[in-house]
């Protein structure tokens, strides 16, 4: 598996990226994506280690180490029911909580 790196210091965290991944692939579509990025953690990621992020351009998904979120968002209680959408071109991204529902 290709591993990205993501600085999210160089990015904005925003609330509006979850309302836009709905507006743009509809409710269903986006709950489906959310739910493939939590197949995706179950299947290849490690608990603690790793974390789905959503691209919400293009709705593509990857895993992203948790590492690097600590370190670049000086947060350091990540749930493994979280995922991240990401987008590149707005460079923001939102933490998704309580994800496990989808």
């Amino acid at each position: 598996m290709k591993s990205i790196q993501i600085e999210l210091s160089k990015y904005e965290s925003v609330n509006f990226l979850w309302s836009e991944l709905i507006e743009h692939y509809g409710f269903e579509k986006s709950k489906k994506i959310v739910a493939q990025a939590i197949d995706l953690q179950k299947m290849n990621g490690n608990k603690n280690v790793t974390m789905p992020i959503i691209f919400s351009g293009t709705g593509g998904l990857a895993l992203i180490p948790i590492k690097s979120l600590r370190e670049d968002t000086k947060k350091s209680n990540f749930k493994e029911t979280q995922v991240l959408i990401f987008n590149l071109k707005k460079k923001s991204f939102q933490l998704l909580n309580e994800a496990k529902d989808f």
